[in-house]
């Protein structure tokens, strides 16, 4: 399992390894330092074309260690020394803008000196000293920085960006975390480096994920250098309980590749359709196709046994010829059969047949839709998992969602309910919650003005909001697609999975589509089995359906991508 941890639990996790465990903090530098080096030289050897540092040689290219007194500096000027140590033209450059300098950055310094490694002057201005240089490692903040960056330090993190920015110029590299990078909320503070690379030690710190802090952290390159590893969330509530760290505390982590296939349901040789599951799908609308194939597709290609899709008469034809194996009951929109008896009791026998239901893809917001999807819901019993998606989400979004989330969940079961909105679908529910202050009032209080943006900043409290509150799984779809409702994992810090897989190709119609499929198609398949909750399920939906769309972008690239070659990725995925 990955950890994504904040500063200050990073803070932590340092304090414990060297405290409990033992490890000196110098020799952790030192280790710290070691990897950095190392993947400056693989970086500069493994460099082609248009790589900023194809061509880069010993004899004539320099490299600059820019520190401030804090232990990134250290790192960074330990880095260096290594460097000269393996014929490298090195120097350091020390900004000295605040008073007290940490002993291990006292010592780098130190170290270095005696062994000849050189220091640019400190009488020399800011405005000369960058441009001369191939590769810049910055060392000037780390994961602790909670303030703006400002005086002499933004103003060498603004000479470093203009000096990047040239053609040619240097290649930034971070220490850890980029300088002037909040690692709680990947917010800039104030000013910071835009890099090209960036060598994190041990764990890749959340703000590294998230907006401003992806994108100025470039290539994210993890190193080991022997920090404590917990083996569970509850390992880490244990160390961050005792540092005495206060509640909400989230833990935010994301499966291994082997985890995800590990928790996969094994298919068995003495089986049949029924042994996968039964998915009921209630999506499409006479004006809107596309969506319903797309996610019936996916849940078949992901190992569903079995799927029946409830649709308007329109799409049957379009249906049976795209995918002949979905079985098939229709509405006619335009004829009110949703009031119609003999419909009604075939709908209701639909509802009691599935194990799985998934509602919601290019559903409309019609009344007719609105009747289907209420009528779904009641027909819903103890047992059942349901997923509300799309328009699903928009219908409960106009009324009371949460008398609706919680009945819903109060009725079928706590986690056996999961939600899968974008940012936008959260805006409009967030908007529909009666309990508490208002979208408006809690945005006034934070200083925001903007819906869109509030929700992307708060989204871990939002998601765990919806969690906590009506006993449902919240998936969060973003760039970085967060899921809350770990609830089963009895944790006293809320655990939050963060989703690293996929890319920016995947932004495109059709794709939520398939997610929801997926993820329909691996809970009718867990039925009953202990190594996968529905939490576990969800989470691993997300993570397989990024990874789909990481094969395709690799083949056809991010521009080409559609949301068909998604599920034409998934039995390579599984089969990794």
């Amino acid at each position: 399992m990955y950890y994504y941890p904040t500063g200050p639990q990073a803070q932590i996790i340092d304090k414990y390894t060297q405290e409990e465990i033992g490890i000196p903090g110098l020799v952790l530098m030192e280790k710290a330092a070691e990897t950095l080096a190392s993947e400056i030289e693989k970086k500069i050897n493994t460099c082609e074309g248009e790589d900023k540092l194809f061509g880069f040689r010993k004899d004539r290219d320099k490299i600059l260690a820019v520190a401030e007194g804090g232990n990134n500096g250290g790192d960074a000027i330990a880095a260096a020394r290594i460097l000269k140590a393996k014929g490298y033209d090195t120097y350091i450059y020390e900004i000295n803008g605040i008073k007290k300098q940490s002993e291990s950055y006292i010592k780098q310094v130190s170290i270095a000196k005696n062994l000849g490694v050189k220091f640019i002057s400190p009488d020399l201005s800011v405005e000369d000293v960058f441009d001369d240089f191939r590769i810049i490692i910055d060392g000037i903040f780390g994961v602790g920085l909670t303030r703006d960056v400002t005086g002499i330090q933004k103003e060498v993190v603004a000479k470093i960006n203009l000096s990047a920015s040239k053609n040619p110029g240097p290649f930034v590299i971070a220490v850890d975390i980029p300088s002037g990078i909040c690692s709680t909320t990947g917010k800039v503070l104030g000013e910071a480096v835009k890099c090209d690379m960036t060598v994190t030690f041990q764990y890749i710190k959340y703000g590294m994920l998230l907006g401003a802090g992806r994108e100025n952290s470039g290539e994210i390159i993890c190193t080991d250098i022997g920090l404590y590893k917990p083996e569970t969330p509850a390992d880490f509530e244990k160390i961050l309980t005792q540092y005495s760290i206060e509640k909400p505390v989230y833990i935010r982590c994301e499966y291994d590749g082997a985890e995800v296939l590990e928790k996969l349901p094994s298919r068995k040789a003495d089986s049949n359709k029924g042994s996968y599951g039964k998915v009921l799908i209630l999506a499409g609308s006479k004006d809107v196709y596309g969506a319903l194939y797309l996610s019936a597709e996916a849940c078949y290609r992901m190992g569903a046994g079995l799927v029946k899709v409830v649709t308007d008469i329109r799409n049957r034809d379009l249906l049976m010829e795209k995918l002949p194996e979905a079985m098939c009951l229709t509405y006619n929109s335009d004829n009110d059969d949703d009031e119609n008896e003999s419909f009604i009791l075939k709908y209701k026998e639909v509802v009691d047949w599935a194990d799985v239901i998934l509602a919601g893809p290019g559903l409309g917001t019609s009344k007719m839709s609105r009747n289907l999807l209420y009528k779904l819901m009641d027909f819903c019993t103890e047992g059942h998992k349901i997923i509300l998606d799309a328009d699903a989400l928009n219908i409960i979004s106009q009324d009371d969602c949460e008398s609706l989330f919680r009945n819903l969940s109060e009725r079928i079961g706590i986690g056996n309910v999961v939600i899968t909105p974008h940012i936008m679908e959260m805006v409009r529910l967030r908007e529909s919650l009666g309990n508490g202050p208002s979208l408006e009032e809690e945005m006034s209080k934070k200083g925001y003005d903007n819906k869109t943006i509030f929700v992307k900043d708060n989204a871990l409290e939002l998601v765990q909001r919806f969690s906590d509150e009506f006993g449902i799984i919240c998936i969060l779809k973003d760039a970085r697609t967060i899921i809350g409702g770990g609830s089963h994992l009895k944790q006293g810090y809320p655990v939050i999975y963060i989703n690293t897989t996929g890319n920016n190709g995947m932004s495109t119609g059709g794709s939520g589509d398939v997610l929801s499929g997926i993820t329909a198609s691996i809970l009718a398949q867990t039925r009953g089995v202990d190594k996968c909750k529905t939490y576990e399920a969800a989470c691993i939906a997300v993570n397989l359906h990024g990874r789909a769309g990481d094969i395709v972008r690799d083949e056809k690239g991010e521009r080409s991508l559609l949301a068909g070659d998604i599920i034409s990725a998934l039995s390579r995925v599984v089969s990794q």
